[in-house]
């Protein structure tokens, strides 16, 4: 009787297991890294790897160097993902990190799409709750790295992945790649994304 229990209890724990496996968010988050590896938002991913690696959801951590467009091809049209998390240096004199919110068709003053809209609205997933002390909405990208790739990944997400939603975050180039980390672990989590 007893042995009847424990196996009971032991397919329960199965059970569990598998329905937290495949409720799991598969979650990238990408970051661009200057040829030293210093700039702020490749040390913030590092930071975010050490403090979400024991978490439920899989986080798949990747560095973007140089070319935008072999890592699209190879990490993003490849790849199926509920969420896409890019990082990127804000290189003007900014205190808070930015929760961009649009991206335009323009790629050092030429069209990255011909024929496709000059804006579109990123699929963000509900970020209602913010610390408006740390981060800030912005609506403007620029015209370079980080708005080739969010533009790229916002068009295929709505010609393909329709369900995926995408965060991208500027971030400010003086601060603490630690408190910058834990800023955006606390926002993923207070929004219940993690």
């Amino acid at each position: 009787m007893s042995r009847f229990i424990g196996t009971e209890r032991f397919c329960l724990k199965i059970v569990l297991l598998r329905s937290m496996i495949y409720n799991q968010r598969s979650i990238l988050v990408y970051a661009f890294s200057n040829q030293w590896g210093t700039n702020i938002s490749h040390r913030t991913l590092l930071e975010l790897q050490k403090i979400l690696k024991n978490n439920i959801s899989p986080f798949e951590f990747r560095l973007i160097y140089f070319d935008p467009k072999s890592f699209f091809q190879k990490y993003i049209a490849r790849n199926q993902y509920d969420l896409i998390i890019g990082l990127g240096d804000m290189y003007t004199d900014f205190s808070k990190i930015r929760i961009e919110t649009q991206a335009k068709n323009a790629y050092n003053n030429q069209p990255i799409y011909p024929f496709s809209p000059i804006l579109l609205d990123l699929s963000l997933p509900n970020l209602d709750n913010f610390d408006s002390q740390f981060f800030v909405i912005s609506s403007s990208m620029g015209t370079y790295n980080s708005n080739w790739m969010a533009y790229s990944i916002q068009l295929y997400i709505n010609q393909k992945q329709p369900n995926t939603t995408q965060i991208f975050l500027h971030l400010p180039k003086k601060s603490n790649a630690a408190f910058i980390a834990n800023q955006i672990k606390e926002l993923l989590k207070i929004n219940k994304i993690i």
